[in-house]
């Protein structure tokens, strides 16, 4: 598969090369008479005087040798299996000695692309791994990358090879839409890659992948081609593809395609078929198929899949009906006249729906409801816009009475505060005062005993002298 890229190293000089390959092709070709070797000599005879004189190579010269040589290469995907890697090498090496080898590789992929009558057993791994050696000694944008690629694609879609194709599938994730950027493809090679990528991934059973490669496809289709033959068969299958795969609910990227649009004029059965599952309930639904039998519709492109539409418009109803919900939970009983089911079946549906991802929440067995987590909007337009709007003023509104009440608390918080602290400054401050009014109390205790002393000893001796 695709990988960092690499270099390509063969010793020898382009003329002898060049010799080398055509005398082994001469012998793969022994039966068709002619002698590439001979064709090519007096091509090959003023490159080698320039080689030898150091000069810089006449590259129309070289190309005129190449084109006979890759011309012949048709006849490797018959050489010996141990020796083709090798002798595709040599050629990879060669061409890219050319003045425009994007010409040449495109033809070795085509080569490439087509049977190893030699080896039909490991034929497909030794195609991959040739066109992958030549994709990595690409440099990342290099057009040529394009059409090596598409030839491995094709390898992994003919061949059926699932292991090669699940090795692919990283890449398309992680590196398909760089590649894109960096090739500057038009319209008509992007449609050409993806619907390539569509074929091998429904060859390898991954039918949701070649979904999405169509839908790409379909939005490469320019508006004023919209109506065209073509654009109508891969809007019909693409439009198909959608309504029968039981993991596809999201049609707005078909809704958004031009090409799907003008299905309205010419297939407007098929049309008014995604309208309904793009937003609308069963009952629409039920109401459509009494009147418009399935098999009448393109052809009866949809003639055995009743069952299957059936189910995931159950479902889709079912996403419906939780985000119409307006407290959030479901009663059993409308969940089971919405769906035209037995009550019985009620939480077989709403596991079905969880599990396909519309929606999330718990059932309660107690109460007979379906409490709504979170459920997935099939359209989103102004009605949509205005629901959110309001929810999302409520939560705003939530938050204003969470921040008045933190204000409030702050601000009470503040406040004790303050008064805590003017409290102790002041008890301080009384303290201190006491402490000073002791002091001087103690220093007149200090003071008084001698005028005590003074003073009553008068009174002692007017006590005695009142006695005599």
């Amino acid at each position: 598969m695709p990988a960092p890229i690499n270099t390509l190293l063969i010793e020898g000089t382009f003329t002898e090369l060049c010799e080398e390959l055509a005398q082994y092709l001469d012998v793969l070709r022994k039966d068709e008479g002619s002698n590439l070797s001979a064709d090519i000599a007096p091509l090959l005879e003023p490159l080698r005087q320039q080689e030898q004189n150091g000069e810089e190579p006449d590259l129309k010269q070289r190309d005129e040798v190449l084109k006979k040589i890759v011309t012949a290469a048709a006849v490797l995907n018959a050489a010996p299996e141990k020796e083709i890697i090798a002798a595709y090498n040599l050629l990879v090496h060669l061409v890219h000695q050319s003045s425009n080898p994007d010409i040449f590789l495109s033809r070795i992929c085509t080569y490439l692309a087509k049977p190893i009558t030699s080896s039909p057993l490991h034929g497909p791994s030794l195609a991959l791994s040739i066109l992958t050696t030549i994709f990595n000694t690409l440099a990342p944008s290099d057009t040529s990358r394009y059409h090596v690629f598409l030839a491995i694609v094709a390898v992994i879609r003919q061949s059926g090879h699932t292991t090669a194709f699940e090795a692919l599938k990283p890449q398309l994730t992680a590196q398909l839409p760089q590649w894109l950027a960096a090739w500057e493809l038009d319209e008509e090679d992007a449609q050409r890659l993806h619907l390539a990528i569509a074929d091998a991934a429904e060859a390898a059973g991954d039918s949701e992948l070649a979904h999405s490669h169509v839908v790409e496809a379909l939005h490469t289709i320019p508006a004023n081609e919209a109506s065209s033959k073509e654009a109508r068969e891969l809007a019909i299958r693409a439009l198909t593809s959608a309504l029968t795969h039981p993991s596809i609910f999201d049609f707005t990227p078909l809704t958004a395609s031009d090409a799907v649009q003008a299905l309205r004029s010419s297939d407007n059965s098929l049309f008014e078929l995604l309208e309904i599952f793009a937003a609308d309930t069963l009952d629409a639904y039920e109401d459509f198929v009494s009147s418009t039998p399935l098999s009448s519709i393109s052809g009866g492109i949809l003639a055995d899949a009743g069952e299957i539409l059936q189910t995931k418009m159950r479902l889709l109803t079912l996403a419906s009906l939780a985000t119409s919900a307006p407290s959030r939970s479901l009663p059993y009983a409308t969940i089971a006249s919405a769906l035209r089911i037995p009550e019985a079946d009620v939480e077989k549906w709403v596991i079905d729906t969880i599990r396909a991802g519309l929606v999330e929440g718990k059932l309660s067995q107690l109460r007979s409801e379906f409490l709504i987590h979170r459920a997935t909007y099939r359209v989103f337009g102004e009605k949509q816009w205005a629901e959110v709007q309001g929810r999302l003023m409520v939560w705003r509104r939530s938050l204003e009475g969470v921040l008045n009440v933190i204000r409030t608390e702050r601000e009470r918080f503040m406040r004790e505060t303050q008064q805590a602290a003017a409290a102790a400054a002041a008890a301080a401050e009384e303290g201190g005062k006491g402490e000073k009014g002791s002091g001087k109390a103690n220093g007149e205790r200090r003071r008084n005993p001698h005028q005590q002393q003074q003073s009553q000893q008068p009174r002692e001796v007017e006590l005695v002298g009142g006695g005599d």
